[in-house]
């Protein structure tokens, strides 16, 4: 079985680009545009984050390379939206490890994966930058994950 076989039949909403028209502020249309995207917003499952993290630099028996693909392309929208989130606070200017994490995780994700060990490798190199990442959001923003199983990610009082 190749890779290319064993991917995903339906892309994720973050690979697709779909260009962004302007709407004035203060109308009818741009209050609507924000209400219908608060409502298809879902914060970031940092629970099943952790999770997969866990499962593919601690487990001992590596995921199946079918399994691989997948998690190689939940790892690479993961990244792409902490990083978005990362950037988008202006009140929290990025270090130049959070700038080198999302550069090399971007430079990682974008990278085939192939069969074996070589896709194992590069899931692990992912994962681990991931984890840096969200570490680095989590010391510099002043976030605080919840252990205990909930996906939550509470912001804890801190002056910028």
């Amino acid at each position: 079985m190749t890779v290319a076989e064993a991917a995903p039949l339906a892309t994720h909403p973050l690979s697709l680009h779909s260009p962004e028209r302007h709407v004035p502020p203060g109308t009818q249309e741009f209050y609507e545009d924000v209400l219908s995207r608060l409502r298809a917003w879902k914060p970031l499952p940092v629970g099943e984050i952790t999770a997969t993290l866990d499962r593919v630099l601690e487990s001992p028996d590596p995921p199946s390379d079918r399994e691989l693909v997948y998690i190689h392309w939940q790892l690479r929208s993961w990244h792409k939206r902490l990083s978005t989130i990362v950037l988008a606070d202006r009140r929290f200017h990025p270090t130049a490890e959070t700038c080198w994490l999302i550069e090399n995780g971007k430079a990682i994700g974008d990278l085939r994966i192939g069969d074996g060990t070589w896709g194992l490798g590069t899931v692990r190199r992912l994962a681990s930058t991931l984890l840096g990442l969200l570490d680095e959001a989590a010391r510099t923003h002043g976030l605080r994950v919840d252990d205990n199983g909930d996906e939550e990610v509470s912001r804890t009082r801190r002056s910028p």
